[in-house]
């Protein structure tokens, strides 16, 4: 396909990429139809379409060599706009899209996807990313509760094989207290014993 070039047009590249080689479905074009969706989005743009970087490999490696390589010639040459199908061609992991998205942006390098709204889909990793930070916060503090109810000699996690663990709740000082007391439970206790005359 031949695209006339227009003075001051902006410089466009083209990031491709597959998991595995013959991969196809809903969201995952081959490379052919990868490059014909940048060419007709330079062509609707009126870019001046240039250099593709073509990666057959998982997203959620960043050490993809054209991946790398796209980003040594964006540092070298400084195109005005990387396009992709899918933002998620760029990348599986949040942090890593956000990060790159972000510094090409500060270095005037705007990422343009040829079949969604790449804004929509930024708010979405941010919001993912905000989750996944909550999620860690929340993990840390719920293990530090556990540290303190272990250094208080109350037993965390599931109960021990051969014991159930029951509780009751007596009032004491106007105030509702749990009491915890450990049954036996005859058939596991049973396999403890045989085990133990073993």
């Amino acid at each position: 396909m031949i695209i006339p070039l227009t003075v001051g047009s902006k410089q466009a590249i083209g990031y491709l990429r597959v998991s595995g080689p013959g991969q196809v479905g809903e969201r995952h074009s081959s490379l052919e139809t990868q490059q014909e969706h940048f060419l007709s989005h330079c062509e609707r743009q009126g870019y001046r379409p240039g250099q593709t970087f073509c990666d057959v490999m998982s997203g959620r490696r960043d050490d993809r060599r054209e991946y790398q390589a796209m980003l040594s010639y964006v540092r070298a040459n400084k195109p005005d706009v990387i396009v992709v199908q899918w933002l998620d061609r760029f990348g599986r992991k949040p942090r890593e899209i956000l990060r790159r998205y972000w510094e090409l942006e500060e270095a005037s390098v705007t990422v343009e996807a040829t079949d969604e709204d790449l804004k929509e889909e930024m708010l979405l990793l941010v919001k993912a990313g905000m989750a996944g930070a909550e999620s860690r916060r929340i993990s840390e503090r719920v293990r530090a509760n556990m540290a303190k109810a272990v250094a208080k000699g109350v037993h965390v996690g599931t109960d021990p094989y051969g014991l159930h663990q029951v509780r009751s709740f007596e009032t004491e000082g106007g105030r509702s207290v749990v009491r915890r007391a450990w049954e036996i439970v005859p058939a596991e206790a049973e396999v403890i014993r045989h085990i133990w005359r073993m």
